[in-house]
């Protein structure tokens, strides 16, 4: 361990001085130090490189989402405005027609690839794949024996063809409950060797996060009275039916059924960015990209459906390190399993695109959206927690509002009072 008191910090690379240490160099006003420093913990420096402080995002709860006949309270982080009454909203919604059905499609494997390029005999490839099959799986299984002994390791492999010249061997890992990957990378890693004779051809072997081996379905179906009447669910199907059409409408779909699934998964310490690539991948699966969720009329009723890659684990890596990762887990229920999870986060997604939907083709999204954005603002300009609310009920009711104009209510607010 280096003794600091002892050597001078221009000596020393920036990763290597302690996080105080760091701020120091950063020539920063006293106030925002201190609220830096005030900030850390030791478990956060362990984690990431370069550490100098923790930046908190809002933890709010998704109350009561019936899932597969269980209701669940369901932890969200997210600094985005209405986010979360917008899912508690379409939950509401969700429930009146019985709440949320989900199913796992896949065999719930990571995918690991082990890359190849400059192939000229393909055959030969696969020869060699099947011929060394027992021991692949036998040099999988010595290399990361704890995951066998809980049921998974090493599922199959298959030779898949990219370019007449480039090949994936596709490995298929079973993570258990864990994000899973640096077990795939390890297994990969042990059992690259046994491709040696490819040695100048193999690239890399790395996971992949597109999940599609973890794909999971929700499906609701709700009287039209849940969404206000047969004209609104009409125009939900409509707007949605606009995003299977048009790239543009699509995106802006996405993202807004992404701010439920990524705040739930954000919360509970799991990758939010491998959720989002991969569902972003999953709408272009077909070569055009689309809108994720389905909203159609059967049988008198406005039926949804999603589909995600989703892959989340509840053990290991940050999620075990992170005591509020741990403490979100914990609201969600005793033992939380991956799979639960994922159907969780699914079901939120769906949540959170019928009450945007819902919320564009009836009131407009700014109606509620805005009253958020004024809570914020009301903050912004100084205003107490007591003040915030009686604010945010006079910023409502003006056709405009700026910084000026909310600081002239709020003075006369105080000059009430």
């Amino acid at each position: 361990m280096l003794n600091y008191s002892l050597i001078d910090m221009s000596e020393l690379k920036f990763y290597e001085l302690t996080p105080n240490q760091r701020l120091e160099t950063l020539n920063l006003p006293e106030n925002v130090m201190m609220a830096l420093k005030n900030a850390q913990d030791l478990v956060s420096g362990q984690i990431i490189e370069n550490y100098v402080s923790n930046f908190t995002v809002p933890m709010g709860i998704l109350k009561h989402l019936l899932l597969d006949g269980t209701a669940y309270n369901i932890p969200m982080a997210t600094e985005e405005p209405s986010v979360i009454a917008a899912a508690n909203h379409g939950a509401k919604m969700l429930n009146a027609g019985g709440g949320v059905h989900t199913e796992l499609l896949t065999d719930n494997t990571m995918i690991g690839q082990i890359l190849i390029h400059q192939i000229t005999d393909y055959t030969a490839l696969q020869v060699f794949l099947t011929a060394h099959r027992d021991e692949i799986f036998a040099k999988a299984q010595a290399t990361h024996p704890s995951i066998v002994a809980r049921g998974g390791g090493l599922k199959n492999i298959e030779l898949r063809m990219v370019t007449d010249n480039m090949a994936s061997i596709d490995c298929f890992i079973d993570t258990c409950d864990a994000m899973g990957a640096n077990i795939v990378n390890t297994i990969l890693a042990g059992i690259i060797p046994i491709f040696d004779i490819f040695h100048t051809q193999i690239l890399a072997g790395i996971l992949s996060n597109y999940a599609t081996q973890q794909l999971v379905s929700a499906t609701v179906c709700l009287p039209f009275s849940a969404v206000g009447g047969q004209d609104i669910a009409e125009r939900i199907v409509a707007i949605n039916h606009f995003g299977h059409h048009d790239v543009y409408r699509a995106t802006t779909e996405n993202k807004g059924l992404f701010n439920g699934a990524s705040a739930v998964t954000l919360a509970n310490g799991n990758d939010w960015r491998a959720l989002e690539a991969a569902g972003h991948a999953y709408a272009a699966k077909t070569g055009g990209y689309t809108a994720l969720a389905t909203w159609s009329i059967e049988q008198q009723q406005l039926k949804g459906t999603l589909t995600l890659p989703v892959s989340v684990g509840t053990v290991g890596g940050a999620i075990s390190a992170l005591p509020q990762a741990q403490n979100a887990l914990r609201i969600i229920g005793e033992r939380v399993s991956a799979n639960q999870l994922r159907r969780m986060i699914v079901a939120t997604g769906l949540a959170q695109n019928l009450a945007a939907l819902r919320a564009i083709v009836s009131d407009g999204i700014q109606k509620g959206h805005m009253r958020m954005q004024y809570r914020a603002l009301a903050l912004q300009i100084g205003a107490t927690p007591d003040e915030v609310p009686q604010l945010t009920e006079k910023l409502t009711q003006l056709s405009r509002v700026d910084t000026t104009i909310a600081t002239q209510y709020l003075n006369e607010l105080r000059e009430k009072s």
